[in-house]
């Protein structure tokens, strides 16, 4: 790697390379995410007619669960996560379901390169871990790694222009401890402080200049907004 090269294992935010973390990830996960809901809208979107024929990437795979209830669905996952400490349960899952065809990779949205380029390319939650400038780095990577037609699907906190912000913020952070608990609360605090979200039009600009067209836009879910999108360009 170049000595000028963004590390992404150098975590921002919450420290998933503690265990103590992933596990409060992985129950605070299970407790209020349908992951099962999660991969028939996924479904519902992509409307592919042989989907066991297709190669997926799920892109910072957390403890692994919508790999795993995709696994059912697809070829082949590659399951890839800069936390170790999340790779192990995932794969710990997996195998506890003797589910043979995901593939655990510790890697990130710059590095990682499968062997082939895949068909879709499916990430949640786990863009804002990156800088600008590094996310469109990491969305040229997917670019590289994706059939041409290939599907990226990206789901992220994203911000629009707010003049109010602190006391829109105040509000959406109540909003949160009230559905989600003081803890889910707490982090997204840190979220906002320390991590990398960015603008709505921002991530759409930089989604574009990457070769990909934006399909289909989702914005009904305060807690991410949803980009379907396809490669229209090779770099």
């Amino acid at each position: 790697m170049k000595d000028w090269f963004y590390d992404e294992s150098n975590h921002v935010g919450v420290d998933y390379s503690k265990l103590d973390n992933v596990n409060d990830y992985d129950s605070q996960m299970e407790s209020f995410r349908d992951y099962e809901k999660e991969v028939i809208g996924f479904f519902d979107k992509l409307n592919a007619s042989n989907p066991g024929d297709l190669t997926v990437i799920d892109m910072g795979c957390g403890t692994g669960a919508f790999a795993i209830h995709a696994s059912r669905y697809f070829r082949h996952i590659h399951a890839v996560d800069v936390s170790q400490g999340m790779l192990d349960i995932a794969s710990s899952k997996a195998s506890a379901g003797d589910i043979g065809n995901i593939e655990f990779n510790k890697s990130g949205f710059l590095q990682f390169k499968p062997a082939e380029q895949v068909d879709i390319i499916y990430t949640k939650w786990a863009f804002h871990h990156l800088p600008d400038y590094w996310k469109q780095a990491g969305l040229l990577n997917m670019n590289r790694i994706l059939k041409t037609g290939g599907v990226l699907f990206l789901s992220d906190l994203v911000f629009e222009f707010d003049p109010d912000y602190e006391t829109n913020t105040d509000t959406f952070i109540n909003e949160i401890s009230k559905g989600f608990g003081k803890e889910f609360a707490d982090e997204t605090k840190l979220h906002i402080r320390d991590e990398f979200s960015t603008f709505d039009w921002i991530l759409q600009g930089l989604i574009e200049r990457a070769g990909f067209n934006i399909e289909q836009t989702d914005t009904s879910d305060s807690l991410a907004n949803e980009y379907f999108c396809r490669k229209i360009k090779s770099f």
